[in-house]
């Protein structure tokens, strides 16, 4: 090869690798750049897919905790009063429990009603007073929403509310070998005492031992439904005076 040809063949390798440089130099194609743009979505998109649940579940959580404490406070009462059923009170002389509303206001037993699904009667006598006293459970819509509210009538003259947005509550009764008590058999006698000027309640009453709860409070905004399901026993009920 002659001295010129091999001179040749060197500008033009040089000249390549200096054409190499400067396309390089020159910034990124339109393919690099597509596919840059792509992958800066799919990393944002994944970033606010793990952001929008967490904030959710950020915003729920005082509905949560409102939630837990009114549910506590029902469980409490209930159980407060429940384990108190029957205190004072002399065997077959009356029940410790009963599914209806007893009381100077609003009846049931002296409009003939002796049994509702979500009512509940919780009698006792506390010794510091030996008066018998009573404690009724039930629901009623609010005035304001219309939503079902857990009201508590203190026997006399008070109704009070005890826990908002309640969906509903169920009550089951359990006699003393644990078998749960047909409702029918607590509304269709016999019926004690026989004095006529006195409330009569069913016989079948005095079976109950144990009470099963059922509570479930609605929806909230961001918060399904909860319910909270407890048993409690009547130690009281059937005691000797």
């Amino acid at each position: 090869m002659s001295s010129g040809g091999l001179v040749r063949r060197l500008v033009r390798r040089s000249a390549q690798r200096e054409g190499g440089s400067a396309r390089r130099e020159g910034g990124f194609t339109i393919v690099e750049l597509l596919v840059a743009m792509l992958l800066t979505l799919l990393v944002t998109g994944a970033l606010f897919g793990l952001v929008v649940p967490a904030r959710g579940l950020f915003e729920a959580q005082p509905e949560i905790s409102d939630v837990h404490q009114r549910l506590r406070v029902a469980v409490d009462l209930l159980t407060r009063d429940l384990q108190m059923a029957g205190t004072g009170i002399a065997p077959e002389a009356a029940p410790a429990v009963m599914p209806y509303r007893v009381g100077p206001v609003g009846s049931d037993a002296a409009a003939g009603v002796f049994y509702r699904p979500a009512v509940l009667t919780v009698l006792a006598v506390p010794s510091s007073t030996g008066v018998p006293e009573s404690r009724t459970y039930y629901l009623r819509p609010d005035p304001a929403t219309g939503t079902p509210q857990l009201m508590r009538y203190d026997g006399t003259e008070t109704d009070l509310p005890v826990i908002d947005s309640v969906a509903g509550l169920d009550l089951v009764y359990f006699d003393a070998h644990g078998a749960p008590i047909d409702p029918a058999a607590l509304q269709d006698g016999p019926w004690r005492p026989s004095d006529p000027d006195v409330d009569m309640f069913d016989a079948d009453l005095l079976r109950i031992r144990r009470v099963r709860v059922v509570l479930r409070l609605a929806a909230a905004r961001r918060v399904p439904e909860h319910a909270v399901q407890f048993d409690v026993a009547l130690r009281n009920a059937g005691a000797a005076w």
